[in-house]
């Protein structure tokens, strides 16, 4: 490559590499979103998962409650029975015995009746907790609908500017040599940084450290490909004359 052609070259070079941060960046961005909208689809889903926690807790407390219920009437028509056997016997055990068993029955329908008492206040208390838990889930769901929308909107621009680049990207490739084209693709591959580094006021722009004096002057001639003696990157450096453009 001539000398003026070379300095092109490097220049199309980095306006190719920096292209492809940009490029790597949205793409960076657009793989990211799914994963937050699955967060945002899981948090609400958690929501739904508690309420259904909670349900399941109402509705066993309610079908304690309506086993106690079926208690004190069953023992009401056990009580009944007894009164009407103690008018039919004759002797007094019998009866005492028949007293002994109606006592016995509403001692366990005071027990009962205290149970199903803690039974409502549990029930009210996890209608009241089930009642929050809906009203957050609704809040929830219609804040993630927004931010899921808002990530969609995000979603289709990002395509929208990938493609844009990829097509302006086009257009660098066939002005550059194929041969440095292709050493910055396998270095790219291989190192996943950039592989054309600045070289202003004697300093690399990869690795920040002092550029070699002879490196340097040969950097600034365009004659030939320099890289950096430390980072091994390839050499675009300030031109000796102020008035060339750069980079």
């Amino acid at each position: 490559m001539a000398n003026e052609s070379l300095r092109q070259q490097l220049a199309l070079l980095y306006q190719l590499q920096e292209h492809d941060r940009e490029l790597l960046s949205f793409h960076q961005q657009l793989q990211i979103i799914p994963h937050r909208i699955k967060q945002l689809e899981a948090s609400v889903t958690k929501y739904r998962d508690d309420i259904t926690v909670k349900s399941n807790e109402l509705a066993e407390v309610e079908k304690l409650q309506r086993s106690k219920n079926a208690e004190l009437e069953m023992n009401e028509v056990q009580r009944e029975k007894y009164r009407n056997e103690q008018r039919e016997v004759t002797s007094n055990d019998a009866y005492t015995a028949l007293e002994n068993q109606i006592e016995f029955l509403e001692q366990k329908d005071g027990e009962t009746e205290e149970e199903i008492l803690e039974l409502m206040e549990k029930s009210d208390q996890l209608k009241e907790e089930l009642a929050a838990l809906e009203a957050d889930v609704v809040r929830e769901d219609k804040k993630t609908t927004e931010k899921i929308t808002k990530f969609r909107a995000e979603q289709k621009d990002l395509e929208a500017k990938i493609n844009e680049k990829l097509e302006k990207r086009n257009t660098f490739l066939p002005k550059i040599d194929k041969k440095l084209t292709t050493q910055y693709r396998r270095w790219m591959e291989r190192h996943k940084t950039d592989f054309l580094a600045l070289g202003k006021n004697g300093t690399c722009g990869g690795c920040r450290l002092t550029i070699q004096p002879q490196n340097l002057k040969e950097a600034q001639k365009y004659e030939k490909l320099v890289y950096c003696s430390s980072c091994k990157r390839l050499l675009y450096v300030e031109p000796a004359d102020p008035d060339i453009p750069f980079p």
